[in-house]
């Protein structure tokens, strides 16, 4: 069970990108008992979608005991609770609840509506060890997150006329919201807030006539242009491409991007824009571009299930040894959403009400938006 409760101040204070130990006291009085290391991989950091202040951020806990650790409940809060997860709704939330000795899972929440006040979030874990018996009983560990008050970065258009649906979800199980890249014995998540977007007609098709070949995609070969003033940072042009959907190959993840290009835009963040075309890319490693430059093109290289531009915020210029960072366009239009996305590709959006001008957010889960043309 999820329950999200009205927001309140927040006021505890923690480290932020350090391993941390924590101390657990048994909620029937038993000892405490080192058994969690917390690790914290990218500090929260508000982003407005939908009109409501919203938080993505994870905890990664590594079970160093030699008991087996079952995660029961997990409460976050401000001055008032913020969001309680229990039961099959933890299991939908974590890469694993239960943890065996030296393994790590990783936690991913999602908040919204804090309060503008907000700095701090405070956790309270819930935990029991399932292969000990009932008298053990269960324990509890705190641990407190500050907010980070970074800027977000306001972006330009990266793509320019037509619908485009903006694809994502932090619940997919697959989604890049909760695909980790280990590196030693770290985990790194650069699709935190990646957006995968995907031009559509009027009706809500991708393509015309049949979809297996590439051409035919309505986004295919449409120019993507540099959201902000910047340096080209890292790029590769080597990927060929298949005519067909039905004839793509299969791609390792470390050549997941595709043909693509990596602009830092200063602040500690890099765009990346992903999958381009081969031979569309006119920019070199070094160069400065302007914002609404023409970098590429739309393509279908790398690992794709069909021509789209993938579009993502790091903190490094590195495809997969990254943070991802969240980020709001200038503005842009809402046209509809799609409630169920099992009807993508196959009829229309639900449209909304009357199309609004939407300024400086971030476009919501699987809607359908029109860039703003300057």
């Amino acid at each position: 069970m999820i329950t999200m409760v009205k927001p309140g101040i927040i006021r505890v204070l923690l480290c932020i990108g350090l391993l941390i130990f924590f101390v657990s006291a048994p909620a029937f009085g038993q000892w405490p008992d080192k058994r969690l290391v917390v690790r914290i991989p990218q500090a929260p950091q508000r982003v407005t979608i939908d009109g409501k202040r919203v938080i993505y951020y994870e905890l990664q806990l590594k079970n160093i005991s030699s008991d087996t650790i079952r995660l029961r409940r997990v409460e976050i809060s401000g001055a008032g609770p913020l969001l309680s997860i229990e039961g099959s709704a933890l299991d939908d939330t974590m890469s694993d609840a239960v943890l065996v000795p030296q393994n790590t899972s990783t936690l991913y929440i999602e908040l919204e509506n804090l309060h503008a006040d907000d700095s701090i979030l405070n956790h309270q874990l819930e935990y029991a060890l399932p292969n000990k018996d009932k008298e053990s009983g269960f324990f509890r560990l705190s641990v407190v997150v500050p907010i980070a008050k970074a800027p977000v970065p306001i972006l330009a258009a990266p793509l320019r006329e037509g619908n485009w649906a903006a694809i994502y979800s932090p619940v997919w199980q697959r989604g890049h919201r909760r695909v980790c890249f280990t590196f030693g014995n770290t985990d790194y998540l650069p699709g935190r807030f990646a957006i995968d977007f995907v031009r559509l007609d009027s009706v809500g098709r991708y393509a015309s006539g049949n979809e297996d070949s590439v051409a035919n995609w309505y986004g295919y070969g449409n120019a993507v242009y540099a959201v902000a003033d910047g340096a080209v940072v890292a790029m590769r042009t080597d990927f060929t491409e298949s005519p067909t959907l039905s004839g793509h190959p299969a791609y390792a993840a470390t050549d997941a991007t595709g043909n693509f290009v990596a602009v830092d835009i200063g602040h500690g963040q890099v765009v990346f824009y992903e999958h381009l075309k081969p031979g569309s890319i006119h920019v070199w490693r070094g160069q400065r571009v302007r914002k609404g430059q023409v970098l590429g093109a739309i393509g279908f290289t790398g690992q794709s299930t069909g021509p789209h531009l993938h579009l993502h915020v790091a903190n490094a210029p590195l495809p997969l040894r990254a943070e991802g960072l969240p980020f709001v366009f200038l503005d842009f239009q809402l046209v509809g959403r799609y409630p169920d996305f099992g009807v993508f590709g196959k009829s229309v959006w639900s449209p909304v009400k009357a199309s609004a001008r939407v300024v400086r957010e971030r476009p919501a889960p699987n809607t359908v938006i029109r860039f703003v043309q300057e």
